[in-house]
């Protein structure tokens, strides 16, 4: 019984394993199982071992009698736990071997599946339209076996999820379970879409048929268009055909854009079928098609260039406008200097003759812009010019003779008195070259003098008011040059009155330019015997310092005296003159409040010597600081 127990034991274990069997496998260790199960209650062997055990234990020993017993309760009691176990193998068992028998009803199914995936995955080609009706019809009969089979299919998922309630159903069924629902539904995708691929290509073959041809008709009426478009001489009716023919251009874009699309997608379509040698072919076609595209940008571009000739000839015409509206008042101009009933003085002649030829020169040269402009705008030599473009022309040729006699007109008038020009000329050069030179030159003296606070600075003032002077009388020649200039006209009288009003200003200007050169020069000189008196003093008590013996002293103190007399009279004077500086101020001789500006400081008196009875002098407070 005990060797029984044992191997209904391993049977459960081995029918409960985790392993995965094959049916076979699994039908064996059940059948082992279920035949150990029989008689499960053994009544008449536990009968007998009882029996057995008080004949044999009826002339042993108590204690004996008292231990076999024991060992024949465990194993009754063994037997009496495994039992409920094994009933609930025997459940476990019988749901196990349904799952098994399930997966055995799957391998079919599986391969059913698998096969008709395959057909509606492996590649296939199509070279034309026929082939591709064929693939159609055996791609419908996939669909029909799909749709034969449906029901059966999804009659094993719902057995399957019925099976899965168990809850003695083993994990491997729900892995089942999914793979035939995936397997299921991907292959039904992969046929609907293996179906719609060859849909698509059946129509993309007559698309592409027809709509290539199509395409062509619209790019033969698209060059056809950009051959009419044209330049034309018209203010008004070129904006108007330039706007009609960008609406044209913009539909024959759409149009051919959105038919050529349709052509370019309908062939990457058939280009996923097509055989290799039917490729190229299928591509060149439409690369065909892409070059002729090209019609639309060349069209664009042609209408830019159209728009910007319009608004060029619109401006052509102001510009010719503006040039013809000036020669009137060129001719009256002219006029007015020729047949004028008024006195006009030769001064005034020879300017507004100038003038008239100054402007003439302006406006030829505004003119060659505009024949430039004609060059560049209307047609070449060679080509045709209409009537329109002919009138302009004769426009601008018209400008350019008016302007050439008006020219001729006003040299001819200018040679009557081409020395007064010429005077007239020189003079007017030398006023404008003087006129901004005086302007600074009042400037500076209005700004004044800069007051200087050291000796390097009082030089540095001093030779600029000399440069400035230099100056002022190196630029009273371009008045005298213009004043020689001036006499030799025929009349002068303006002339000599601006000479006269320069030169009196240039008068003020150099006065006082001498007279800040005068003064610069005086405080100089001041300043510089100072100083040197200073050093020659100091150097003087240094040397008498160093040669008297200790504690005593051989300075003079009357010389001192007198020295520092004279220093403090000398620095007196110095600051004088540079408080009249000050007061002197600006060049229109305002006064100032004179402000005493720090001079370079004397050196300080020497100690009186202790033997001296005589006080030290006291030193000027000026040359203290």
């Amino acid at each position: 019984m005990v060797e029984w127990m044992d191997n209904i034991e391993m049977a459960i274990q081995k029918v409960c394993a985790s392993k995965v069997y094959t049916s076979a496998e699994f039908k064996r260790e059940k059948d082992n199982f279920q035949s150990l199960c029989k008689n499960l209650e053994r009544a008449e062997t536990k009968k007998w071992l009882t029996e057995m055990l008080e004949t044999l234990m009826k002339e042993r020993a108590p204690d004996e009698q008292k231990d076999e017993s024991k060992k024949l309760k465990v194993i009754m009691e063994r037997h009496k736990t495994l039992i409920p176990k094994i009933k609930e193998t025997l459940i476990k068992t019988e749901c196990y071997w349904k799952c098994y028998s399930y997966g055995d009803d799957l391998i079919p199914i599986f391969e059913f599946i698998d096969n008709l995936r395959n057909q509606s995955v492996k590649e296939i080609l199509s070279a034309n339209s026929e082939q591709t009706e064929e693939h159609i019809e055996k791609q419908d009969k996939v669909l029909h076996s799909l749709e034969n089979k449906k029901k059966m299919v999804l009659d094993f998922i719902g057995k399957g999820e019925k099976l899965m309630q168990d809850e003695n159903c083993p994990k491997f069924l729900e892995s089942h379970v999914q793979k035939l629902r995936e397997a299921w539904e991907d292959t039904n995708a992969k046929a609907q879409l293996r179906k719609k691929a060859l849909s698509d290509n059946l129509n993309s073959w007559e698309i592409f048929e027809t709509q290539k041809i199509e395409c062509h008709k619209h790019l033969d009426a698209a060059d056809a268009e950009f051959e009419q478009i044209k330049k034309i001489f018209d203010l008004s009716g070129g904006p108007a055909d330039y706007n009609m023919r960008m609406k044209t251009a913009a539909n024959y874009r759409k149009t051919c854009e959105e038919v050529y699309n349709t052509v370019k997608d309908s062939n990457d379509c058939l280009q996923q079928m097509l055989p290799e040698d039917r490729k190229a072919g299928m591509n060149d076609e439409v690369k065909e098609l892409t070059k002729r595209c090209e019609i639309l940008t060349k069209t664009d571009e042609k209408l830019a260039g159209i728009n910007e000739f319009n608004q060029r000839l619109n401006a052509f015409d102001i510009n010719v406008k503006d040039l013809e509206n000036w020669l009137e008042e060129g001719n009256k101009r002219l006029d007015s200097i020729k047949n004028t009933k008024d006195a006009i003085s030769p001064e005034d002649r020879v300017t507004k003759a100038m003038e008239v030829q100054e402007d003439i020169n302006k406006k030829s040269d505004y003119c060659s812009k505009q024949e430039a402009e004609k060059t560049e705008i209307f047609p070449k030599p060679g080509e045709k010019v209409s009537s329109d473009a002919k009138r302009f022309i004769k426009r601008i040729e018209g400008v350019r003779a008016a302007l050439n006699k008006l020219d001729d007109e006003v040299k001819a008038e200018c040679s009557k008195f081409s020395e007064d020009v010429k005077y007239w000329a020189e003079f007017q050069t030398g006023i404008k070259t003087f006129d901004p030179w005086l302007k600074k030159a009042e400037k500076i003296k209005v700004d004044g003098l800069k007051t200087p606070t050291s000796l390097v600075e009082a030089c540095e003032v001093l030779g600029s008011t000399k440069n400035f002077q230099d100056d002022c009388e190196t630029k009273i020649k371009l008045i005298d040059d213009a004043s020689v200039s001036a006499g030799k006209m025929g009349s002068h009288t303006d002339a000599d009155s601006k000479i006269q009003m320069y030169r009196a200003r240039w008068v003020l200007v150099h006065q006082t330019s001498i007279d800040w050169v005068m003064r610069m020069t005086t405080l100089v000189e001041c300043w510089n015997q100072l100083d040197g008196n200073v050093v020659e003093l100091s150097s003087w008590v240094t040397a008498k310092d160093s040669s008297a013996p200790d504690g005593q002293s051989e300075i003079s103190i009357e010389k001192l005296e007198s020295q520092l007399l004279t220093l403090k009279t000398m620095f007196e004077e110095k600051q004088r003159l540079v408080a009249d500086l000050e007061a002197y101020g600006s060049g229109d001789n305002t006064a100032k409040p004179a402000a005493v500006a720090a001079p370079e400081a004397a050196p300080a008196a020497p100690e009186a010597s202790p033997e001296s009875t005589e006080p030290a002098p006291e030193q000027p407070t000026e040359a203290a600081a």
